[in-house]
């Protein structure tokens, strides 16, 4: 402490002792002179500190409202492409003839499987499906049915390494068989076509009827591209799917039996109001 701190210290009680006897008019003309010379830089750099506060303020309030209404938007349109789904599913019911029974579907399998191969089905023998059963979605082939209960069933998406499904071209001039490639991205594979005719990217598969299981016309994918030749033989496709396995969760079982009909209008008609 210096010889200077008690003087200054004298001095500002002095002032004050001055200013608290002063007229009150004369206090507030004093203070209104100080405020605009000596503290006018502190008082703005105070009242900048106020607005950026308020405005950080402002900011996190609309970062919230903006994270809010886009979640809103998120769900909402979840809830639209599920009612599209739905009556997709709808629809192809009605055209089927209660030839399908509509069902949630529950991915099943072990864990840390990448590509789902399995699933669960919320219906069962009460409500008419049955082993073997073909189950599909508004854009066509899920799967089949390996087991049913009385009220839930199991079964096997196209991925399945065991799954395989008789196919045909869109015009039913060329056949094959269908079997999984595994893997990410999950695709297909189309073996056994004839040699001799070579077929065009983007080229439709059906279910052909073979086989007693599915019925003809399920759109089951389309061609990407050949993947190998058999010399003077045979042809294989990669074949990419009309479904994918975690991309459906309402889906229709074949429960009628018709496993050696023709189901093929009914998805040429649905192609007129849905788009696949």
């Amino acid at each position: 402490m210096t010889r200077r701190d008690p003087l200054l210290l004298a001095f500002f009680l002095f002032a004050a002792v001055v200013l608290m006897t002063l007229p009150h008019e004369r206090q507030l003309a004093l203070a209104t002179l100080v405020r605009s010379t000596a503290l006018a830089p502190v008082l703005q750099l105070q009242s900048g500190l106020s607005d950026v506060s308020s405005l950080r303020g402002n900011v996190h309030a609309l970062r919230r409202e903006r994270d809010s209404l886009a979640a809103e938007s998120q769900a909402l349109q979840g809830v639209e492409e599920e009612n599209q789904r739905l009556r997709a599913l709808l629809g192809l019911a009605e055209r089927g003839q209660n030839q399908f029974a509509a069902a949630n579907l529950y991915p099943a399998g072990r864990a840390g499987e990448v590509v789902k191969r399995s699933f669960i089905l919320d219906v069962g023998e009460a409500s008419g499906a049955r082993a073997d059963a073909p189950v599909v979605a508004r854009d066509g082939l899920v799967g089949v049915v390996r087991a049913v209960s009385l009220s839930q069933a199991a079964g096997d998406f196209w991925t399945h390494p065991d799954f395989r499904v008789s196919a045909m071209t869109g015009d039913g001039r060329v056949f094959g068989i269908i079997r999984s490639l595994g893997g990410v991205p999950s695709l297909m594979q189309l073996d056994g076509t004839p040699y001799q005719v070579e077929l065009a990217p983007g080229t439709e598969l059906l279910t052909s009827g073979q086989g007693g299981v599915f019925p003809r016309g399920i759109p089951i994918g389309r061609i990407l591209e050949l993947t190998s030749t058999e010399a003077g033989w045979a042809r294989s496709y990669l074949v990419q799917p009309a479904v994918h396995p975690d991309a459906v969760r309402e889906v229709m079982v074949l429960v009628d039996g018709g496993a050696t009909g023709d189901v093929t209008d009914l998805w040429d008609r649905a192609a007129s109001g849905v788009q696949r």
